[in-house]
């Protein structure tokens, strides 16, 4: 596994279906790494990013966040990986698209996802994201979304 940089557009599918995310992100290996006699392995990475939401037509403001996130990388073979992962971080400007209140600005993420390496430095897939503030603030909506990522390894 390399340090990867990539983007991401991802969609909200629960509350709002107009609350729409464009992100980047690093992902840079850690050394906790487990092979199999199988060749199954397990890797250590974790995830720094920033993301912009905006609600598609909408009347809000665009809000963003930065966060990091410690992550699995579970390879059953060697051109496809799972992503779990879970971190926190921080949402600036707008909190709230329509009746969507995501309540302030600490977050918590997680991901679930799957990618497949195109070749030896492209790579794209699937990751569904859950933010949630975990009940500090009076609100706690949450956001939803799959998310499509093209990244680059090198």
């Amino acid at each position: 596994m390399s340090t990867e940089v990539g983007v991401g557009f991802g969609q909200e599918f629960r509350d709002n279906t107009d609350l729409q995310q464009y992100e980047v992100f690093v992902r840079q290996p850690l050394p906790f790494k487990k092979e199999f006699d199988s060749g199954f392995q397990v890797l250590s990475a974790v995830e720094v990013g920033a993301a912009m939401l905006r609600e598609k037509g909408g009347d809000s403001d665009e809000g963003g966040r930065i966060f990091a996130m410690p992550q699995m990388i579970l390879s059953p073979h060697p051109r496809v990986n799972g992503i779990v992962g879970f971190g926190a971080g921080f949402m600036f400007g707008e909190t709230k698209f329509g009746d969507q209140d995501l309540g302030g600005e600490f977050l918590l993420a997680s991901k679930i996802g799957i990618q497949f390496l195109l070749g030896q430095h492209w790579n794209v897939g699937y990751v569904y994201l859950h933010q949630s503030n975990a009940g500090i603030y009076e609100h706690n909506n949450g956001l939803n979304m799959h998310n499509i990522i093209l990244s680059y390894s090198f």
